[in-house]
């Protein structure tokens, strides 16, 4: 599947669709990630490992999901 292209930006192997949740988000908080004030790896991170998940969507459980996205306490 080739690469879908808006104003010259890549969406990679995802579709428009794939990323559009990111057209819901208030302006105030796209800002805030465009300034570097919110971390959204950090927060992906956070999420896949809340759902046991690993590097590429897979079931690793919740203890080594913590340990595989660096969220260890």
């Amino acid at each position: 599947m080739a690469a879908e292209k808006k104003s010259g930006y890549t969406a990679g192997p995802f579709s428009v669709d794939e990323i559009g949740f990111i057209q819901i988000a208030p302006a105030k908080v796209l800002a805030a990630v465009a300034r570097g004030e919110i971390d959204l790896n950090r927060i992906a991170r956070e999420e896949m490992a809340s759902r046991g998940l690993g590097l590429h969507g897979e079931w690793v459980g919740f203890e080594r999901a913590r340990k595989i996205h660096g969220l260890e306490e």
